[in-house]
């Protein structure tokens, strides 16, 4: 006669699931149509989707601002402005309608809460403007901020060096 093992699979509460740690990558990039230069305008890292999903609104806004500056602005000023035709490609408007736009950020928001990369990109005559967000593996687990107030425990008098003597006979 043999004994029969029997094994049964671990309850589903037994033992937590391993989620797989991210962070985000945020960058804004220009690039010549060409494809062969591309420089890197900013870049952020964000704990959470949510906090991606922000900086790319408001990169595309300050990117937009970058892109068509008002007329009175300093830096322009004493340039010869000259009107553009009504259909001329105008990048600054893209990006300021999906900044203003909640349902695309709520888009944006689920692309990557699911584990997917989100890019925005606008053309314009000589170059095309991309705003990327891509999940990337997080080595080790992220540190838990102290509560606001609290301090640290640490031993009376630890750290602190001993007070300085004036002279050779200091007076105590």
């Amino acid at each position: 006669m043999s004994a029969a093992v029997v094994t049964f699979p671990p309850s589903p509460s037994a033992h937590a699931p391993t989620r797989h740690r991210v962070a985000y990558r945020c960058e804004a990039t220009a690039r010549n149509l060409s494809g062969r230069r591309e420089v890197l305008l900013a870049t952020y890292r964000a704990a959470t989707p949510r906090l991606a999903a922000r900086w790319l609104r408001a990169e595309a806004q300050r990117l937009a601002r970058l892109l068509a500056p008002e007329p009175s602005a300093p830096c322009l000023r004493g340039a010869p402005l000259v009107p553009t035709a009504a259909n001329a490609l105008r990048p600054d408007y893209y990006l300021l309608v999906w900044a203003g736009d909640d349902n695309r950020y709520d888009d944006a928001l689920r692309t990557l809460c699911a584990g997917n990369a989100y890019v925005l990109a606008v053309t314009d005559y000589d170059a095309r403007y991309s705003v990327r967000v891509y999940p990337l593996p997080v080595q080790r687990a992220p540190q838990t901020p102290a509560l606001a107030g609290c301090f640290p425990c640490v031993p009376v008098g630890a750290g602190r060096q001993p007070p300085r003597r004036r002279g050779r006979h200091a007076v105590r």
